[in-house]
C-alpha cells in the first residue's frame, strides 16, 4: 500500500517537473527541471518494479501454497483408499478363511432351505444368523486401530469363536500351524 501510495506521490510530481521544465524561461532552469524530472522519474520506475517484483512474490507463495495443499490433499486420499483397500483386502481375507471353516464344519448339512430342488446345498443360507454374527464381528474389529497389523490367523480364529464354527478346522490351536489335511486312504481292494 505504501508503494502504491510512493508511487502516485512521484506519478504527480513527475507530472508537474515535466511541465515546469517546458514552461521554463531560461535555459537553466529547464535544464535544472529535466534533471530533476530525470530522478524522480527513475525513483518512479524503481518503484513500480519493486512493486511488480512484490505482486509476483506474493502470487508465487500463494502458488506453491496451494499447490503444496493440492499435493497433500492428493496424498491423504491416496493413503486413505490405501488404507481402504487393505481394510476390504483384511475382511475379505477373514471372511473367506472362517467362511470356509463353517462350511467345512457343516459340509453337506440340510439348512432347511424352501423347496429350490437341490436336496443338500453345501452353503448356508443368505438368512443365516452366522453372516450376521461374522459382518459384527469385522465391523468391531475393523474400528480397532490394530486391525490391519494384528496377527491374521489370530483374528481369523477370533471370528471363528465370534459365529460358533470349530477353528481346529483349519488350525491346529496348540502350534498354531495350519492343520494339515488328512491323508486320503488307499483302497486296497
Amino acid at each position: 500500500m505504501t508503494l502504491r501510495a510512493l508511487a502516485g506521490m512521484s506519478l504527480e510530481l513527475c507530472r508537474d517537473l515535466q511541465q515546469r521544465a517546458l514552461n521554463a524561461e531560461s535555459p537553466e532552469d529547464a535544464v535544472r527541471l529535466a534533471t530533476a524530472f530525470h530522478r524522480v522519474s527513475r525513483g518512479l520506475r524503481q518503484t513500480l518494479a519493486l512493486e511488480l517484483k512484490l505482486v509476483r512474490y506474493k502470487d508465487d507463495l500463494h502458488f506453491k501454497a496451494q499447490e503444496k495443499a493440492d499435493l497433500a490433499e492428493v496424498k491423504r486420499k491416496a493413503e486413505a483408499e490405501t488404507h481402504d483397500l487393505a481394510v476390504d483386502q483384511r475382511r475379505d481375507g477373514v471372511w473367506t478363511r472362517v467362511g470356509d471353516c463353517f462350511w467345512t464344519e457343516h459340509e453337506g448339512a440340510d439348512w432347511n432351505l424352501p423347496d429350490d430342488g437341490i436336496d443338500k446345498p453345501d452353503r448356508p443360507p443368505p438368512e443365516d444368523p452366522m453372516w450376521d454374527r461374522l459382518e459384527a464381528f469385522l465391523d468391531a474389529e475393523e474400528a480397532k486401530p490394530d486391525f490391519l497389523t494384528r496377527d491374521f490367523d489370530l483374528l481369523v480364529i477370533e471370528a471363528c469363536d465370534a459365529i460358533g464354527a470349530d477353528p481346529t478346522l483349519i488350525y491346529d490351536i496348540r502350534g498354531r500351524e495350519r492343520a494339515e489335511p488328512e491323508p486320503a486312504t488307499a483302497d486296497s481292494s
